[in-house]
């Protein structure tokens, strides 16, 4: 259905470092069942840090089948173990291994003004001191990202602080995104009605998360933490928090505004499953709770009325080319 009046698609996904396998495998099930390019099925497409990279690789319709393949098996490279003291004194991992992994997603020198579909991808503008939202040309005056290639924004958009090296995009410099929206469902919103027109009525939305929603902290916990407690090596709990909470806070605002037009597929396994996953723990272990939950919570879904109506949109035909 297209016309003014018709209802606006989006998808949003969640940043979560290699937990965005889960995320890549949804999406995988999802345009399985469609039997089309998942990015064909939405008017507008979200993504922070990972949900950043797996929103460009929707928008140029890169089979997920592909990329579900390329981050399984790209993990230890992206992500490779460390000492003990990794990430006290420079970023944890070197950006080299994921800007390879990128340049196998998506195509090779390809800017935004090449994207197929209309985006959306949160980073933190570390120059200018404030949050910049990368996007494509989905209103005819907008020319600032259409230039910027698109490997270049996924690297931004995922530069997340202590694990990976600051980014550096025309002469600026750039941090994840999911500082402030790592869940970017109310950027998404907002940009619906902002700078497409439609009323929160015509907008239905399936957000896709990285089963990373909670982070909580046992009452045994130490109270008096210090710099090394909050900055813990193994786990940097302070990014884990600010993460989880903010994501919450977007995800609930949409909720409420959306009602039974938001569906999130995500979920809160036990902690003994989840302390096989983290945002960069990519043992075979973790692969198979990736992969074996987002296949399970897909199936959860996949058949109701909402997945239905999701899987026969026809979008709009937003972006302005050749202008």
């Amino acid at each position: 259905m297209v016309g003014e009046d018709a209802p606006f698609h989006i998808l949003a996904l969640t940043g979560g470092g290699f937990r965005g396998l889960y995320s890549a495998r949804v999406l995988q099930e999802i345009e399985q069942a469609a039997g089309r390019p998942i990015g064909q099925c939405f008017d507008l497409i979200a993504g922070t840090s990972i949900g950043g990279i797996l929103a460009l690789a929707v928008a140029f319709e890169k089979p997920m089948s592909e990329v579900v393949e390329v981050f399984s098996e790209a993990g230890r490279k992206i992500f490779p173990q460390r000492g003990v003291l990794a990430g006290l004194f420079s970023s944890k991992y070197d950006a080299a291994p994921l800007r390879d992994v990128i340049g196998s997603i998506l195509p090779e020198n390809a800017t935004l003004s090449d994207a197929r579909h209309a985006l959306v991808i949160p980073a933190l503008n570390l120059t200018a001191g404030k949050q910049q939202i990368f996007k494509t040309k989905h209103n005819a005056e907008w020319t600032r990202d259409l230039r910027y290639l698109a490997r270049d924004v996924a690297i931004a958009t995922a530069a997340a602080p202590i694990y990976f090296p600051i980014a550096s995009l025309d002469n600026q410099l750039f941090a994840d995104g999911g500082l402030f929206a790592n869940a970017p469902d109310l950027v998404a919103l907002h940009e619906a009605g902002k700078f497409f027109g439609k009323s929160e009525s015509q907008v239905r939305m399936l957000s896709v998360g990285t089963l990373s929603s909670t982070y909580a902290v046992p009452a045994s916990a130490k109270r008096k933490r210090g710099v090394i407690d909050w900055l813990r090596p193994t786990e940097f709990p302070l990014i884990q928090v600010i993460l989880s909470a903010q994501q919450q806070f977007s995800t609930q605002i949409v909720e409420h505004r959306l009602g039974d037009r938001y569906m999130r597929i995500d979920g809160q396994p036990a902690d003994a499953v989840m302390r096989d996953v983290g945002l960069d723990k990519t043992g075979e272990s973790s692969r198979q709770v990736l992969l074996g939950l987002a296949a399970k919570h897909v199936t959860d879904v996949i058949g109701t009325e909402p997945f239905k109506r999701l899987l026969t949109h026809i979008p709009g035909n937003w972006l302005h080319k050749g202008e």
